[in-house]
């Protein structure tokens, strides 16, 4: 049992570090309003931090795997694992639209 909360342990602290990404990025996006006062610069930001996150609280979550012991906590895990990719899906889509928005407006000028 010690293993099992050691791995359950230094899976929360990646997914700690997932929150921490995510803090940084929004905290580059308000400096970069304040700055530029270019919104999709912004989103361009916290896309970018989301997307890491979602990289870190994925490795989180696998290494909490080890831990599972029943059919339905796999069955929550696999759940959270595929929401968790269906957000990185629609942020990474974002993140395309963004730049595309962005590279037609600045070769228009």
């Amino acid at each position: 049992m010690p293993a099992t909360n050691a791995i359950t342990l230094g899976g929360s602290m990646i997914e700690l570090l997932a929150a921490f990404v995510i803090v940084v990025h929004v905290f580059r996006a308000l400096t970069s309003i304040v700055r530029t006062r270019s919104s999709d610069q912004a989103r361009l930001l916290i896309a970018e931090g989301v997307l890491a996150a979602l990289s870190f609280s994925v490795a989180g979550t696998l290494l909490k795997t080890i831990a599972l012991q029943s059919w339905p906590q796999i069955r929550m895990f696999a759940f959270v694992l595929l929401l968790r990719t269906l957000l990185k899906r629609v942020f990474q889509w974002e993140q395309r639209a963004i730049r595309r928005r962005s590279a037609t407006s600045t070769s228009a000028i």
